[in-house]
């Protein structure tokens, strides 16, 4: 939050902060378009999916406009689409240890990749206080959600602009983990008199 006030974006003082997305703005594509002219960021998320009884577990990227943010929250948001990693698990697989879950961000800064984000999940609420909030804002039935489920600061402590945004959720204790990648590019084909 002190990040995104330095950057002139008022979040307010109420934690945690819930925004409302429409389903058409949620993706697993690898690439889609932003305006022109924008600043727009990515910022890694572990994400829960509910489907019935069953909680999956997974990560992608709240990317955002940061120009729009500083006047409307919500909007800045629902402009672009929340990246979501076309791989999930169990949540119950991980239930015991999901504290320990690793997971980071990287971008492309002057042509290298660089990690910009890194944190366990201890770090942010745990998915059973996440999933009670959520239902004190939509009621019981939470079938069919997607909920991004928060972020750690950058590790340079600036916000990255870059079209690259790669996001991973890894599991120490089974040895795998969920890894992917999208690029963000301006629309080229609109050109300004």
């Amino acid at each position: 939050m002190e990040e995104l006030r330095k950057s002139g974006i008022n979040v307010g003082n109420e934690f945690p902060i819930f925004w409302p997305k429409t389903s058409d703005r949620v993706t697993t594509s690898s690439e889609f378009e932003v305006l022109p002219g924008t600043i727009s960021s990515g910022e890694v998320e572990f994400a829960l999916l509910v489907n019935k009884n069953t909680i999956y577990v997974g990560v992608g990227s709240d990317h955002t406009d940061r120009g729009i943010q500083k006047t409307d929250l919500v909007a800045a948001k629902e402009i672009y689409y929340n990246v979501l990693a076309p791989k999930v698990w169990l949540y119950e697989e991980v239930k015991e240890y999901c504290d320990d879950l690793l997971m980071c961000s990287w971008v492309e800064e002057e042509g290298k990749r660089q990690l910009y984000q890194e944190g366990k999940l201890k770090e942010i609420l745990k998915p059973e206080r996440i999933l009670e909030e959520v239902k004190l804002r939509v009621g019981d039935n939470l079938d069919g959600l997607v909920i991004f489920c928060g972020t750690f600061p950058t590790l340079s402590g600036k916000l990255s602009y870059s079209s690259y945004f790669e996001v991973e959720l890894k599991d120490e204790k089974r040895g795998r983990a969920i890894h992917h990648i999208y690029r963000a590019e301006p629309i080229k084909w609109f050109r300004k008199k």
